[in-house]
């Protein structure tokens, strides 16, 4: 799904414009009670949620170079992560994406593991641990949610759940960054309810014909296997799921599209959408 994230507070006419611009998810970031200006309050919280976006959560201090990543810097960044989720409301499970702000290099890498195995400690598994950073950190940590940034990567893409890749742009008068974000990307969003159609796609090599069909379909959910045979189980809320690459799921309300290679995934797709399988 298309979304932003932005150190701008939204009001309710710039959280539905958005919504009108095709923006499904907001990443905002946490610290109100740290007096931070740029953080998300609970208001602003309220207000993007019942404009039906989803949020993705950001906890970013100062980290913009090595000396910031220790384990007791971790532990202490979690801990005021949790002081903040607690106070906005928001559900146990949902992730938090912790930052590394900074060209990494390869000699930085040890420091930022300690820093993440610190937060991992503080979090205590009540909330999914994320990182934001360069494919090079993508590719050095071990965390349950990845936030890879395009600055700083080379253009090589590692697995992720949200991608940034374009920074420093307006969009209906805000601000922001764009993004890519899976549907299982640790989102919060208001209540529980059933959706119509999902999109189900293998690899980034489906990404762009997974989007065509969720766009048919009003820019529905999408989910992203990243290669592997299982899936998100959210995708199975959905009446029918439309599955573009990849092995069968073997789903009864699944319509399978895939090929050897991209393009017999597209010629199939091609097939069904003549067929009158898309609808």
């Amino acid at each position: 799904m298309d979304g932003i994230d932005c150190a701008t507070r939204l009001t309710a006419e710039s959280a539905q414009a958005l919504k009108q611009a095709g923006i499904m998810a907001v990443g905002r970031y946490l610290g109100d009670k740290q007096g931070w200006a740029k953080a998300l309050t609970p208001d602003e919280a309220n207000v993007i949620l019942s404009a039906g976006l989803a949020i993705f959560l950001i906890w970013e201090s100062e980290p913009t170079n090595k000396s910031y990543f220790t384990s007791a810097q971790g532990i202490s960044d979690a801990a005021s992560a949790i002081v903040e989720v607690e106070y906005l409301g928001v559900p146990d499970g949902v992730a938090i994406y912790f930052t590394v702000d900074y060209d990494a290099q390869a000699n930085d890498i040890a420091s930022i593991n300690d820093y993440f195995q610190g937060v991992k400690n503080g979090l205590g598994g009540k909330y999914l641990l994320g990182a934001y950073g360069s494919y090079v950190v993508m590719k050095s940590v071990t965390v349950d949610r990845y936030f890879q940034t395009y600055a700083w990567s080379g253009g090589q893409t590692a697995p992720n759940h949200i991608y940034q890749y374009s920074n420093d742009v307006e969009l209906v008068g805000v601000a922001v960054d764009r993004d890519y974000v899976n549907e299982d990307a640790g989102l919060w969003k208001k209540g529980e309810e059933e959706m119509d159609v999902a999109v189900v796609y293998f690899t980034a090599n489906d990404y762009s014909i997974a989007k065509a069909i969720a766009d048919l379909h009003g820019g529905c959910a999408m989910f992203c296997r990243n290669g592997n045979a299982g899936v998100h189980s959210d995708a199975k809320k959905a009446a029918k799921v439309f599955n573009v690459g990849g092995p069968a799921l073997g789903w009864s309300n699944e319509v399978y599209m895939s090929g050897d290679k991209a393009l017999d995934t597209v010629n199939a797709v091609a097939q069904a959408y003549a067929a009158g399988k898309l609808s």
